[in-house]
């Protein structure tokens, strides 16, 4: 569990820059823009093996409650959204500009629904992180307001559900193989 702590640290606490006034720029202005850059990507990219080596070495953990069945239909629900929301972030269109930040709703979405699905105390400690995170960080990007443009036409909303919709497909199908449990089949 040591690993799973210590790579969502690194991951989240790099991810959180922007929300602490003045860190970022303190940063930037420290290690230059390319410096920076370069911390962040070697922080994110070693927190994120740590999480999954971590997550994968504290699996099985101790079972902390027992989710009800239902929240399993509340994952295959909310896990193709937070998909599509997450896409829209990339193909810019009515979805994005509604949402505002459908990156970080995105991953409140897949956090929440996750962590309703899961009672295992790793799963609890990965799932909570991201989500009590994700929360945390939309509110001050609600509070500071905006919204991306809109452009014309319906594409870019088209590509986000195609595409968003054939990767939550794929993850259910190999979501056994990649992550040990099964959703479909």
């Amino acid at each position: 569990m040591t690993l799973l702590i210590v790579g969502l640290v690194l991951f989240l606490g790099i991810h959180s820059v922007r929300i602490v006034p003045g860190l970022r720029v303190g940063m930037v202005k420290g290690f230059g823009e390319g410096g920076y850059k370069l911390l962040y990507s070697l922080l994110s990219i070693a927190g994120f093996v740590l999480i999954v080596w971590g997550k994968i070495q504290a699996h099985p953990s101790e079972m902390v409650w027992d989710p009800p069945v239902w929240s399993r239909t509340v994952a295959l629900i909310a896990v193709p959204l937070s998909l599509i929301l997450l896409v829209s972030t990339y193909t810019p269109g009515h979805i994005r500009h509604t949402v505002r930040h459908p990156m970080m709703l995105a991953v409140f979405i897949w956090s929440g629904a996750h962590l309703l699905a899961n009672g295992e105390l790793a799963s609890i400690v990965l799932f909570g992180s991201f989500f009590v995170w994700s929360f945390l960080v939309l509110i001050p990007a609600f509070i500071r307001g905006g919204a991306p443009s809109t452009p014309p036409g319906w594409g870019g909303d088209v590509t986000a559900v195609v595409i968003g919709g054939l990767i939550a497909a794929a993850l259910a199908r190999f979501h056994l193989y990649l992550f040990g449990v099964a959703v479909i089949g």
